[in-house]
């Protein structure tokens, strides 16, 4: 991440902020990619594996040209659930929901302001808790 990016990284939901995003509601995932890696990694207590991953970052490039940058973001089922543990079972089920035609279904902040999206496809649905986020525009998807 450059130092461009650090000045539009956003680590709390404030009410601009929330106004600006819930125009994503709806909006459909074209396409999305998952790092095998986090900003967070460096700040938890132990080393981070494929097997044992629970945070990623990953973009996520919707319809209407908005590209969101999610960082240090965790994947749980329900509200009910711990968050989904390993790189493949986090990226077979984001992957699994795009090709079935995901969209953002909702916005909203956690106890601490924290940005929370409710990403839904026709069969599935995950909350995405998220430690920081950059809102920019995409000009081309990224290769399949």
């Amino acid at each position: 991440m450059n130092e461009r990016d650090l000045e539009n990284i956003n680590f709390k939901l404030t009410d601009d902020l929330w106004e600006d995003l819930t125009v994503l509601e709806g909006e459909p995932i074209d396409s999305l990619v998952v790092w095998d890696s986090s900003l967070v990694d460096e700040n938890l207590d132990e080393p981070v594996t494929d097997e044992n991953r629970i945070y990623v970052d990953f973009e996520l490039y919707l319809s209407n040209q908005t590209l969101l940058e999610l960082y240090g973001a965790a994947v749980v089922p329900d509200e009910g659930s711990d968050a989904l543990v390993g790189l493949d079972v986090i990226t077979e089920r984001l992957s699994g929901m795009a090709a079935q035609g995901a969209r953002i279904e909702g916005i909203f902040a956690d106890q601490d302001d924290g940005l929370v999206l409710l990403l839904a496809s026709p069969d599935d649905e995950v909350f995405v808790p998220v430690t920081a986020w950059i809102e920019s525009v995409w000009e081309n998807l990224p290769d399949e």
